[in-house]
């Protein structure tokens, strides 16, 4: 599987948006985390990473870069559950989210604030890059 990732930046407030996992969710249920999708067969990274953000937040965003490549398995280790994805910095400039059966709650907060809950050592990662690709700000 191939997916992608964003880090989305509300540009009024530097604030970015985090998402917590639904309570049904079959991986990492109640986990907040910022947005993933998986990609379609034939669909382009940059069409997919709108499609899946517009289907999970209703926002429409501009795509400043890609900021992370990351690899993992949902799961056990088996070829269906392996998962290759590209995170992509991205800009907001409606913070009116609305929420998809995937999650069950959402919040804008500093990037430093965000770390405060992301428990999962590669939301934290996209987090941090995304802090870098700033130049270091967390505010």
């Amino acid at each position: 599987m191939v997916a992608v990732g964003a880090i989305i930046e509300h540009v009024p407030t530097g604030r970015i948006l985090m998402m917590q996992r639904a309570a049904t969710a079959d991986f990492m249920p109640g986990m907040w985390e910022d947005l993933t999708g998986r990609m379609k067969q034939y669909e382009e990274p940059g069409d997919a990473l709108r499609r899946e953000i517009r289907e999970e937040t209703g926002l429409e965003i501009e795509v400043v870069k890609p900021i992370k490549i990351f690899h993992l398995f949902r799961g056990e280790r088996t070829a269906q559950n392996e998962l290759v994805g590209i995170v992509y910095w991205c800009t907001a400039r409606s913070d009116r989210v609305t929420l998809s059966h995937e999650h069950d709650d959402y919040r804008w907060m500093l990037p430093h604030e965000a770390l405060e809950i992301a428990t999962d050592p590669g939301i934290r990662d996209d987090i941090e890059a995304f802090i870098a690709e700033r130049g270091g700000s967390t505010r």
